[in-house]
């Protein structure tokens, strides 16, 4: 895996992680994940995941434990 697809990943599990302990501050959310804007993480999110952080729990509950119980 190329380092710069790693470090997508590696924010995307942060974004999520932060969003699954209740976090709703998208633009904080982007600034702690290294994000540029909320928008960049929202397109980010989308891409990753293919819906953006509003809507994903609509759908399933937003879950990582890439940094809780890394493998």
């Amino acid at each position: 895996m190329p380092p710069k697809e790693y470090s997508r990943i590696v924010r995307f599990q942060k974004a999520l992680w932060l969003i699954q302990n209740g976090s709703r501050d998208y633009i904080g959310i982007a600034h702690d994940c290294g994000y540029a804007d909320q928008s960049h993480l929202i397109r980010e999110f989308k891409t990753l995941s293919g819906h953006t952080p509003t809507t994903l729990p609509n759908y399933c509950t937003p879950y990582s434990d890439l940094f809780t119980n890394p493998a």
